[in-house]
């Protein structure tokens, strides 16, 4: 059979789709591609077929296939973004939502509107690309807001950062987080250990989740009490039950991260003792510190012991 028939099977496959009847549609494109591998049309119909039917992983593999025969059509590049959103591919999906933007850019504001897309048009989508290109490969996992299951923050893991044998988090969806006073910029927390711990994730989304809820900008020298301590860590949280913000220097990446507009930096969370807090709140920060650096403390080890 010949192409001829095969754009005859797509039409047919284009007539029912229109009537919704995506069974029926995706058949018809099936076999249109079956007969002419190479049409894009019929893949790129199938894949549109498939995913109202809810099968995505096939309907992402058709698109794959109508976006390699035919890499500047929006239409597909659409579709396989959703497609592969639906399977949690978000890097592929991003993608390919950019490349679908870039030739559609009116189609940006109905992007906002898909609950699956939505999410890559938000700043920490960015953010995300600025991270891995300052720190490389990560892995991540999401966290809920204890009283709102609506919300969510990543929290992504690099290993070997900022030194061999380190392990580096760093909280990813704050940044979405636009502070009262427009003149801040917005921010992503870094949390440092020299080994790794199940807690120390469970750190950084409650540093987020607090600062956020709170609307309280984490700048160097400030300090949140009690985010760890209601954790309930054993141990860790009576021992180093407050957080204190620094300058996330031992990672050497120059400030800001993105200037914007918005403007990104980081900053970094230092779990904290109870004499430590009161030494701040007696002394202020540069006192702090100095005696950080004194001591010649690994602010890095989760396991040490109060300096004061």
């Amino acid at each position: 059979m010949s192409q001829v028939a095969a754009d005859a099977l797509t039409a047919e496959g284009n007539h029912l789709f229109q009537a919704q009847d995506f069974a029926q549609a995706a058949d018809r494109f099936e076999r249109a591609t079956s007969v002419f591998p190479s049409h894009h049309q019929a893949w790129k119909g199938l894949g549109h077929a498939l995913l109202c039917l809810g099968r995505s992983a096939e309907a992402a593999r058709a698109f794959d296939r109508a976006i390699g025969l035919r890499p500047g059509s929006a239409t597909a590049l659409w579709g396989g973004a959703l497609a592969h959103a639906d399977l949690g591919h978000r890097i592929v999906a991003q993608n390919y939502l950019e490349r679908a933007l870039a030739l559609q850019p009116t189609w940006t504001e109905m992007a906002r509107g898909v609950p699956q897309l939505a999410p890559f048009l938000a700043y920490s989508a960015r953010a995300g690309e600025l991270l891995r290109r300052a720190l490389g490969a990560h892995s991540g996992r999401r966290f809920r807001h204890a009283t709102d299951q609506g919300r969510g923050i990543e929290v992504l893991r690099f290993a070997d950062s900022p030194e061999h044998g380190e392990v580096t988090y760093a909280s990813l969806g704050l940044c979405d987080h636009a502070w009262t006073d427009p003149a801040l910029p917005r921010l992503e927390v870094l949390l440092g250990a020299n080994a790794d711990e199940p807690i120390i994730p469970q750190i950084v989304a409650n540093v987020a989740f607090h600062v956020m809820d709170k609307d309280f900008f984490p700048e160097p020298g400030t300090i949140v009490r009690d985010i760890v301590a209601v954790l309930r860590a054993p141990e860790l949280s009576e021992r180093l039950p407050h957080v204190y913000f620094i300058d996330p220097a031992p990672w050497t990446i120059r400030m800001p991260l993105d200037h914007g507009p918005p403007r990104l930096e980081l900053v970094t969370a230092v779990p904290v003792s109870e004499r430590e807090y009161q030494y701040w709140k007696s002394f202020g920060p540069r006192e702090l510190e100095r005696i950080f650096e004194q001591s010649q403390v690994d602010l890095f080890d989760l396991h040490r012991p109060t300096i004061v």
